[in-house]
């Protein structure tokens, strides 16, 4: 290579690089921290490095210089949220030079610039590269530690190989699933050079060295049991590896809808294999080692998944480099066939390629709604605004997320998180809701729980049978639900009636609510006293009325009619003196800025008869102003 194209060639690597770099940092910061990541932060970053590894690393399975490396960055930049994600960017960017690097030596310049690119813009890189854990720097790690052990294979010198020694213990002592790496590594090695013993040799002495610096941590007998540790995701599932894992491994996890996610997959793998052939008529050795860097991880996954739910693709994020030097493979060699289908062909792949990478990087990542985190400083500020301090807090999804924001916050309630794992009895559950439904005025029900959960819905239930439903509405698109016991006793209104309805009824108290989150609508909750029994059921209706509504051409603007507590009661048998609570909401989309009354009516809604409240059809409830 000239000096001159060896130059162009470095300023294009670092142009990359910059560029991934700058799509790294973009946003890192814009949405709320996921729970995986308070872990990183609470137990990586603000403790001592030892009492973490003696704690929990079995509860939390990674090696050590993940956990290090970590701490390492707290004592540097401090233990904030706010610097956490910059670690893994920074670690994550150094694998766009590394990558070209690889795919260089496997396949040439070209193969290597193209690689670059890709790894720069890959959204499943930046998502990771975005994400207080070890995946992203597991990725560089990975990279190194290959290309390093090519380069050892190919100049063979000490130092090489204990460069290659050092990486390659360094990445498994960052991720226990590197070792996936290793066994695909030796596999290579034994096929490609079964006929040359000394390199052989050379290479066992390598497997043996890395053995050696990783048994200290990796035969501990706490960790060689497993610790009880079952995985947090699913089940091997062989469809899945074409319709969801290459799809993500490329382009990001749940960055596409899945019906087209599902039909992308078979075409990836449709280029990748077109990868791996045409490595094999370069030189099979190229392709052996292609096809088992990016093939075997995944069987090995699948193998373990048998046992443990450990079947997503992050957890074969190594897989994503393979595919890239493939799919760059394939596009050069086609490009610089000089045939004109093979040219187009090679457009219509790198093309496609980065047309699905854009709408990836538009629509799921670089977005105000971006796929990380549920918005749980949003559902804290509503809680903040709305919930007292007497009352309880669940949170239905398990994420410490919450918590972390929780903690932060003036919230002083009690709360806790149920289920609390997946298979919670139904009992148990049951036992602690009615302790809190005596002990505290108000439930809330935030967030949803898995649905894959065997012990979703459970809490739902009990809920919505022992204790009334106040509100439902969501915040950031969080379920956000508030329970208070049927009987009215500690909110319910004293002094003089607002109202009285004939002799039937005592209309003795009202609220008027509109922090209804992401429901545009006034929650308004009535208490009611019955005089006695009316002869035939009797509706309630709550208004909004106001200037003079030009589509209708009266001063109604919106309307909730339903039976008391929506039929639960009625009329002709509720029990005279026992006040309760009835509950309205009042739909406040189209209606303009002002001042409106809350009119309450009562009335029979088969001859639509007012019933009196004095001189008047209908009390005052309340005025409700729409800024």
């Amino acid at each position: 290579m000239s000096a001159t194209l060896h130059r162009s060639t470095l300023a294009i690597v670092l142009a990359l690089t910059l560029a991934g770099f700058g799509l790294r940092l973009f946003q890192i910061n814009e949405v709320a921290i996921r729970g995986d990541e308070v872990f990183t932060i609470r137990y990586w970053m603000r403790q001592p490095l030892a009492e973490t590894l003696d704690a929990i690393a079995t509860t939390d399975p990674q090696p050590p210089l993940a956990i290090g490396l970590y701490r390492a960055w707290a004592l540097l930049v401090g233990p904030g949220d706010q610097t956490a994600r910059f670690l893994p960017a920074l670690a994550n960017v150094i694998g766009i030079p590394l990558l070209y690097a690889l795919g260089k030596r496997i396949a040439g310049t070209k193969v290597g610039l193209l690689a670059a690119l890709l790894w720069a813009l890959h959204p499943f890189q930046i998502w990771h590269a975005q994400d207080a854990r070890n995946y992203a720097i597991w990725a560089t790690a990975n990279t190194l530690a290959v290309w390093l052990g090519l380069r050892a294979l190919r100049y063979r010198r000490r130092l090489d190989w204990a460069l290659y020694v050092v990486a390659s213990a360094a990445a498994a002592y960052i991720y226990y699933l590197e070792a996936f790496t290793l066994v695909a590594l030796n596999l290579y090695v034994l096929i490609a050079y079964r006929r040359n013993r000394r390199l052989l040799l050379a290479w066992a002495a390598s497997q043996a060295a890395i053995a050696v610096a990783l048994a200290p941590w990796y035969l501990q007998p706490r960790l060689l049991s497993g610790g009880g540790y079952g995985g947090t995701t699913g089940g091997f599932q062989p469809g899945l590896l074409v319709t969801w894992f290459l799809p993500a491994l490329s382009f990001g996890e749940r960055s596409l809808p899945p019906e087209y996610a599902a039909a992308i997959g078979p075409v990836l793998l449709l280029v990748f294999v077109a990868g791996v052939v045409v490595l094999w008529r370069q030189a099979a050795s190229k392709g052996l080692l292609l096809a088992l860097l990016g093939g075997l991880p995944l069987l090995l996954l699948a193998i373990v998944s048998l046992r443990l739910n450990v079947f997503t693709p992050r957890y074969v994020l190594s897989v994503a480099s393979a595919l890239v030097i493939l799919a760059s493979a394939l596009v050069v060699a086609q490009w610089t066939g000089r045939h004109v289908a093979g040219r187009a062909f090679s457009i219509v792949v790198l093309g496609g390629w980065l047309a699905v990478t854009g709408y990836s990087l538009r629509n799921y990542y670089f977005v105000s709604d971006y796929a990380k985190s549920p918005d749980w400083p949003a559902l804290i500020a509503y809680l903040e605004a709305t919930a007292r301090p007497e009352d309880m807090i669940i949170q239905a999804a398990a994420d410490e997320a919450f918590n972390y924001y929780f903690e932060q916050s003036a919230l002083s309630n009690d709360r806790k998180q149920l289920p609390a794992n997946p298979r919670q009895p139904a009992e148990e559950i049951a036992m602690l809701l009615e302790q809190d439904a005596q002990t505290h005025p108000r439930i809330w029900l935030v967030a949803q729980t898995f649905p894959d959960w065997p012990s979703a819905g459970i809490v739902e239930r009990w809920l919505s049978t022992h204790l009334q439903q106040i509100r439902a509405t969501s915040v950031s698109g969080l379920r956000v639900e508030e329970y208070r016991p049927w009987q009215p006793a500690a909110d319910a209104p004293t002094g003089t009636p607002l109202a009285t309805f004939g002799d039937l009824a005592e209309l003795t108290g009202a609220s008027i609510d509109t922090a209804m989150g992401d429901q545009h609508a006034a929650l308004v909750v009535l208490y009611w006293r019955p005089l006695r029994d009316s002869e035939t059921p009797l509706k309630f209706s709550v208004q909004l009325i106001g200037a003079t509504n030009p589509a209708t051409g009266t001063p109604l603007w919106s309307q909730d009619d339903q039976f008391p507590q929506d039929g639960r009661l009625s009329t002709t048998t509720w029990t005279a003196g026992e006040t309760f609570r009835d509950v309205y909401t009042l739909p406040l989309a189209g209606v303009p800025p002002g001042e409106y009354t809350v009119v309450v009516r009562l009335y029979n809604p088969d001859t639509g008869e007012r019933i009196p409240a004095g001189e008047m059809d209908g009390a005052t409830a309340g005025t409700l102003i729409i800024p």
